[in-house]
């Protein structure tokens, strides 16, 4: 019944389209950059057919962002701030970059959960919302209900994960995805950071594999992802409770992959 309900308001999702008619035809849309595949994502469905916007970045299998051989030059870029923009070898006074933030509040080790932040994405959502004003001024009331739209969605997506996996208890070693996790479920534990950075470094690794095992005993799931480091996900990679969440694949759509990650826990967590 809960997966019957999970794909009834899936569809609802894909089917909420918004009937405003934008000021510009896809044929005639400018091309744009975003830094990073979900910023892309967020700004895709903002900007509907207005603007072409592409990922100058992409995951890899591992989680790692992989910059193309050749950056675009002439048209627009979208970046977090200029950390983010350095990082993928932008100018930062370029005249074309456009910056969400001066200088992001988000020191560089958190910065890969904020793609699965469900309490940070419609701040983030309303910064890039300028940002895509300045690019097509004309289109300010589309892109506003737009945005309005993706944050429905955005706690309607939560709303399932919740029906789906409220009561899952969740040792959660993931490297990103775990605020999308712990959103939903009420009973997810996530360790110190200390603890994480030391096994990260392959340090207290005893207690590592005590905590892993105390989970399983106790019918935990335990959580990683393509994002954990490897000298974590070496010792869970036997679990028979583990849940394992793999990056996007190619132009992937934003809200299926955040759909997609409840579904999967789900599915792996009905099965044990």
């Amino acid at each position: 019944m809960k997966y019957r309900s999970a794909k009834i308001i899936a569809s609802l999702f894909a089917a909420a389209l918004l009937h405003i008619s934008p000021a510009h035809a896809a044929n005639t849309a400018p091309a744009a950059y975003a830094s990073l595949p979900w910023l892309s994502g967020m700004a895709q469905f903002i900007v509907g057919s207005t603007i072409n916007i592409q990922s100058a970045s992409s995951w890899n299998s591992s989680g790692s962002l992989v910059a193309p051989r050749g950056k675009p030059r002439d048209a627009a870029v979208i970046a977090l701030d200029p950390k983010d923009a350095a990082r993928l070898g932008f100018e930062t006074e370029a005249p074309n970059l456009y910056l969400l933030y001066d200088n992001l509040p988000i020191e560089e080790s958190k910065r890969g959960y904020m793609p699965f932040n469900p309490s940070i994405l419609p701040f983030l959502s309303q910064r890039l919302l300028i940002v895509l004003c300045k690019l097509s001024p004309d289109n300010y009331s589309f892109y506003q209900r737009r945005l309005a739209e993706f944050q429905s969605r955005l706690e309607s997506a939560v709303e399932v994960g919740r029906s789906l996996i409220h009561d899952a208890p969740v040792l959660d070693l993931s490297g990103a995805v775990g605020p999308w996790i712990r959103a939903a479920s009420a009973k997810a534990v996530r360790p110190p950071d200390e603890l994480w950075y030391a096994w990260s470094g392959n340090i207290r690794i005893a207690e590592l594999a005590l905590a892993v095992k105390e989970a399983e005993n106790n019918g935990w799931h335990i959580l990683t992802d393509a994002w954990t480091p490897q000298q974590i996900r070496a010792h869970t990679i036997s679990s028979k409770r583990l849940v394992s969440i793999s990056p996007p694949e190619a132009d992937y759509d934003f809200f299926n992959y955040l759909h997609d990650i409840y579904l999967k826990f789900w599915t792996v967590s009905s099965a044990k």
